[in-house]
Order: C-alpha cells, then structure tokens, then sequence
C-alpha cells in the first residue's frame, strides 16, 4: 500500500468541517455553525429540562438512562466550540504539517519511516467515521423498529421518541411526533458528526507530530563522525516539532479536558443501564458503550504515541556514535538528550496526561461512580 498524499489524509476532515460551517483554512464562521450549535443547544434544554422534572431517588435508572444522551451532547458542543476558537491555530499548524509531509515525501527513507504509521491513521479514521455513522443510525431508528414491533403485535401505535425530552406539548399524535423526531434525529447525527470530526482532527495532527519525531529519531540515531556537520540542523528541526506538539497541546487541551470529565460519567450510566435496566434497551446500550470506550481509548492511545516517540529521540541520541565524535558535537548531543528526556505530553488542561494511564484512571473513576449508583440504587429495598 503506497503511503497517502496529505490531502487524502485530511479530505473527510475538509468536509466535516465544512458541514459544521467551519471550512477548512477560511478563518470566518458561516451562519450554518451557529444554526446546527443552537439545535443542538435547543435539544439539550429539553433534555436538561426532563431530567430536572424526573429528580428523585426512585428515578434513578430513568435518569442514567438519560445521562449518556445528554453527556455526548455536551462533549459534542463543548468540542466543536473549543475547536472553533483554535480554528486560526489549527490551520497554521496544519499547513506548517503539510511542509513538513511534502519532505518526507521525497525522501525514501522517510517514507520508510512513516509508513507504517500513516497507512494505519488513514484505515483508522476511514473506520472510525463509518463506526459512528452506522452506531448513531442504529441508535437513532431503532425507534422505528420498536414502534412497528408494537403495532405488528398488539396493534398498538406508541409515539416513542429516541431521547427523553420535556416538551410543552403532547407527542401523542403523528404530527408533533414526527417534527420532534426528525429533531431528535438530526440532533443524534450533528453530534456524532461534531465529535468524530474533533476526534479525528487529534489523530490526524498527533499522528503527523508523532511521525516527526520518529524521522529525527532516525536521523539521530545514523549520526557517526562522518556526518556531525548535520547536527545543528538536526537541533533545529527538534526545536520546530516541539514547538509544532506544543501548539497541538494548546489546540486540544480544552476538548481533552471535556473527554476526561465527560467520559467517566458516560460510562458509569451506561454500565449501570447494562447491569440494572430493562433488557430492551440492551443493544442501544452496548453500541453506546462500545463508541464511548472507543473513543476515550484512542485518546489515550495517540497521547501515549507522542510521549513514546518525543522519548526515542533521546534515546536515539543515546545510541549514536557520540563517543567518536568531537568535543561540540558531543555537547550537542547531549543538550538533545536533556531536552528529550522531558517527554512531550497532551494533556487535560494540565489536570492529567493524556496517555494509557489515564485511560485506565477513566475506566478506576467510573467503576467508583458505579458502585455508589448501585448502592443508592439498591438501598430502598434493603429497607
């Protein structure tokens, strides 16, 4: 498989964000953001508004049943707002990313180097989109199924909607049911549509940070007596990267943040709907749950790349033949070996590293949050 040019890597991306109304490298913010962020606001009102009306005690599996739904609308609006005002940042760093992909295009042994990578970024995000798009549609219309398996078997029509809302009038006849449905619906796709596009906006541009570091690395690591003349090249092509992953920080800091805080109360609900809720919701449970633990897995798993691979440069350093070189060019080396055993890190507002651990502190947080549920949950029948 030939390595992708960048514009085949980041060609859904254009699109996505040309659908949010945010086009890609145009710095304004078309008039169709704000039409789809205010459906999406009015849904969560609506939401928010069912939930408070429902507060009690003994609706406690009610309301789980409802916190997922409105978790991923808040991480959706809260993703896609934080991105729009990184967008001016996001497309410098893109285009000086770009710069930098069309050099290692005309270098085999780059090509060689990255490969493998990019290939594996390419099929993941392909996948992904497809993943969401077919859990959301599942989700979505499995309203219809249930509907039609009432009226098929007890000749009864239920108007049931998707989402539990409160609204100021009744959905018990066709025509209110239906505008509220295709709300609900259209909602259900805009914040898929929202988070996929933050999602792999991140494992895009950390890939390319990280297939970076590994060309440096591998630069590094050939270096012998011969050669040293490189080096102070070498240093500052270290220097721009890092200052490239420290703006990919800064850019996703904010929606890291939100998966953290989000992301554990998702997965308590869902869980505890799975463990304690009715049988009939199971297979909308589980497609959930399989999107949220996806997503927060490859968080972790592209925060970690960037701390691995800002790691191997110094310890590409290391196995260099720095012994046979002269005094400056070994200080050189050295001061690379300093500076690269800080690693690089995405972070949660600086509340957490983005990496395997905070993947598994996720999942610790949310099994806590699961237990306290079941105990609240089971405490009126001990009494």
């Amino acid at each position: 498989m030939a390595i992708p040019t960048y514009d085949e890597l980041f060609k859904q991306i254009k699109t996505n964000f040309w659908l949010c109304g945010l086009p890609y490298g145009d710095d304004k913010i078309h008039v169709r953001f704000y039409v789809l962020l205010l459906l999406i606001i009015l849904m969560l009102v609506e939401e928010i508004g069912f939930f408070v009306s429902k507060i009690s005690s003994e609706n406690i599996l009610e309301l789980t049943q409802l916190a997922p739904c409105m978790g991923i609308g808040f991480l959706s609006m809260l993703k896609i707002v934080a991105i729009a005002s990184k967008r001016c940042k996001i497309f410098a760093l893109s285009e000086k990313l770009r710069c930098l992909y069309e050099e290692i295009l005309k270098d085999p042994v780059k090509i060689r180097t990255t490969k493998r990578n990019l290939t594996f970024v390419k099929a993941f995000t392909k996948y992904f989109f497809i993943l969401n798009a077919i859990l959301i549609s599942v989700y979505n219309f499995s309203t219809l199924v249930i509907i039609l398996y009432n009226y098929l078997t007890k000749r009864v029509v239920i108007f049931k909607l998707p989402y539990a809302v409160l609204l100021p009038f009744p959905t018990d006849s066709w025509l209110p049911w239906f505008v509220v449905y295709v709300h609900s619906v259209s909602c259900g796709f805009i914040c898929v549509l929202y988070f996929t596009t933050v999602d792999v906006l991140y494992f895009l541009l950390t890939s390319h940070i990280c297939c970076n570091f590994s060309v440096i690395s591998s630069k590094i690591q050939c270096l012998n007596v011969s050669n040293t003349a490189c080096l102070r090249e070498i240093v500052k092509s270290h220097q721009y990267i890092l200052k490239l992953s420290e703006d990919l920080e800064d850019i996703f800091t904010a929606p890291n943040l939100f998966n953290v805080l989000i992301g554990s109360i998702q997965l308590c609900a869902l869980g505890f709907n799975l463990t304690t809720g009715d049988l009939a919701r199971y297979p909308g449970n589980i497609l959930f749950l399989s999107s949220v633990i996806l997503q927060i897995l490859m968080m972790s798993v592209f925060g970690e790349n960037i701390i691995q691979e800002s790691t191997k440069v110094g310890d590409a350093a290391f196995m260099c033949k720095w012994y046979e070189m002269d005094i400056k060019s070994k200080k050189t080396i050295l001061t690379i070996m300093i500076r690269a055993h800080k690693p690089q890190r995405l972070t949660a507002y600086k509340f957490s590293v983005i990496s395997y651990g905070s993947f598994s502190k996720i999942i610790s947080t949310s099994w806590s949050y699961f237990t306290i549920l079941r105990t609240v949950y089971k405490s009126p029948e001990r009494k």
